[in-house]
């Protein structure tokens, strides 16, 4: 092979090599070139013709003067990230006929001449994130006709011109999140029909004008978190008859109109977490029969009305932790068919009616945990054939023959618990146990009538009419009985046939080592029940070897 054919295969092979001059303080690749000295501090005039792709990363050049890239005609991208950018001359970018991708991100600067970026009519996308602009001149994206995507993240705007995107009418994507923005001119958006993604995120916005977002047609995304918007105005997304995804997290809504989304046919995933609201007004989502994902956390919840969620039969995800929630209607969720995640956690729940979640034959994961729930009613999973994933922990759940169901439930599918740290609060003799590790028989429960009538304590207060089966009450009489001392240390457990269950908690003598160690010794406890009383007797004796 001749030498000057081995040198092209080797340029082609080495790409990483520089086979062409390349710019002092920069690397040079086939169409890129890389410029990371620090040392580097104006625009290089010797850039190879053939590159496309410049990038600047954290170098000293703080000026681009009038027309810098004018030699290199060919470039397409033009990047400076971190760099130390205070100044821009007279059309700084002029001389770039294919320039369509320009990001300065990480800049000094906080004002920008109208005539900086002039005639970048190739241009698609524009980025000035995390700089230091406080204001922008109206005509700044003048004869941009071709922008389809503009980011102004991180800056320090207060406001905006009413006109200023006037020239974006190709614009898909604009992101203005993380500035200061407090209010926006209600006009402001009027001119991009061709909107897809609007980023409103983190700013100081506490209110919008009723028309903001009327023109914008083709809208699919809108990003409006983390302001202090405390109202929707009812007909604010009349006109966004394809958004797709609307994100109002970490606001201050206290109040949705009953007609606030009553537009938004195709929304599929809706973010209400961290703001005030208190209720859900029944038919609220009824107009969004396509969401798929809700979220309502951290709120302040007390109460959802039975119809809330009407017509969302599509809804795979619902999120209500983190609420004052005490009560859920029996057909809250009769109209979810298609839910498979549905948090609660972190709530005020005492009880659960056997119904909630009978229409929930594909949920998948169900998170209870952190309420005041004591019990589960019988039969509550038995229509959730699909249920693996169960989040228990943190409920004050009373061990005692109520909770039978759930243990059985458990046992059965003793895989579908998210945290097996789920512990017994009561009983006395059971607290601190762990649910799963119990035996069926040590759910017992205190008889409430004895055989002569006498009433058990607590059964006189109550109701008329409260829910209390007598004959399953009596049935427990004859059935079973559960012995104990005063202060709870010895508890026996007795049905019809045979006494089943017995714990006896011992505690050493003053000035002794454990009982039955180093002592022979008997002692007997004094049990009552409403079903009479008994003498238990327990001797211990020590053998030789210390069995």
């Amino acid at each position: 092979m001749l030498p000057g054919a081995w040198l092209r295969w080797a340029c082609l092979l080495l790409l990483a090599q520089p086979c062409r001059p390349c710019p002092v303080g920069c690397d040079c690749f086939i169409r890129e070139v890389f410029c990371s000295d620090e040392g580097l501090a104006a625009i290089p005039q010797d850039i190879p013709p053939h590159a496309t792709d410049i990038v600047f990363v954290e170098t000293s050049l703080s000026t681009v003067g009038a027309r810098a890239f004018s030699g290199s005609p060919n470039l397409t991208k033009v990047v400076f990230l971190n760099t130390q950018l205070q100044h821009f001359g007279p059309d700084a970018f002029g001389g770039l006929p294919r320039l369509e991708d320009l990001e300065i991100t990480g800049g000094s600067f906080s004002n920008l001449s109208s005539d900086t970026f002039s005639n970048l009519t190739s241009l698609g996308k524009f980025t000035l994130n995390f700089n230091k602009l406080e204001a922008l001149p109206d005509s700044l994206f003048h004869q941009m006709d071709a922008l389809e995507s503009l980011q102004l993240q991180g800056n320090q705007l207060q406001s905006l011109p009413g006109r200023l995107f006037r020239p974006l009418r190709s614009l898909k994507t604009l992101n203005l999140a993380q500035n200061l923005l407090a209010r926006l001119p209600e006009e402001l958006f009027d001119p991009l029909g061709s909107l897809q993604t609007l980023r409103l995120s983190n700013n100081a916005l506490s209110g919008l004008p009723h028309g903001m977002f009327g023109k914008l047609g083709g809208l699919r995304e809108l990003f409006l978190d983390g302001n202090s918007i405390s109202e929707l105005p009812p007909g604010l997304f009349s006109g966004l008859i394809r958004l797709e995804k609307l994100w109002l997290q970490r606001n201050a809504i206290s109040h949705l109109p009953l007609s606030v989304f009553s537009s938004l046919g195709n929304l599929t995933f809706l973010n209400l977490q961290g703001n005030s609201l208190r209720g859900l007004p029944a038919g609220l989502f009824a107009a969004t029969p396509g969401l798929l994902g809700l979220s309502l956390s951290y709120n302040q919840l007390e109460a959802v009305s039975e119809g809330a969620f009407a017509n969302l039969s599509s809804l795979s995800s619902l999120t209500l932790s983190h609420n004052a929630l005490t009560h859920l209607p029996a057909g809250v969720f009769r109209d979810l068919e298609g839910l498979v995640k549905l948090y609660l956690g972190s709530n005020n729940l005492t009880a659960l009616h056997p119904a909630l979640f009978q229409n929930l034959s594909k949920l998948e994961l169900l998170s209870l945990s952190r309420n005041l729930l004591t019990t589960l009613p019988e039969g509550i999973f038995d229509t959730n054939y699909n249920l693996f994933n169960l989040a228990l922990h943190g409920n004050p759940w009373q061990c005692d023959c109520h909770l039978a169901y759930l243990f059985s439930w458990l046992y059965q599918y003793s895989d579908r618990l998210f945290n097996m740290q789920t512990y017994c609060a009561g009983p006395a003799y059971l607290k601190g146990q762990l649910l799963p590790a119990l035996k069926e028989e040590q759910l017992v429960c205190p008889v409430t009538r004895d055989r002569l009538g006498f009433q058990a304590p607590g059964l006189e207060d109550r109701e008329p009419g409260d829910a209390w089966d007598l004959a399953a009450e009596e049935r427990a009489v004859w059935s079973r009985c559960t012995y104990s001392n005063p202060e709870g240390t010895v508890v026996l457990a007795c049905d019809e046939a045979q006494c089943r269950w017995l714990n006896v908690q011992l505690s050493p003598r003053p000035g002794s080592g454990p009982p039955g160690l180093t002592y022979n010794t008997s002692q007997h406890w004094d049990l009552k029940s409403t079903c009479g009383s008994l003498r238990l007797t327990v001797a211990i004796e020590t053998r030789p070897g210390g069995h």
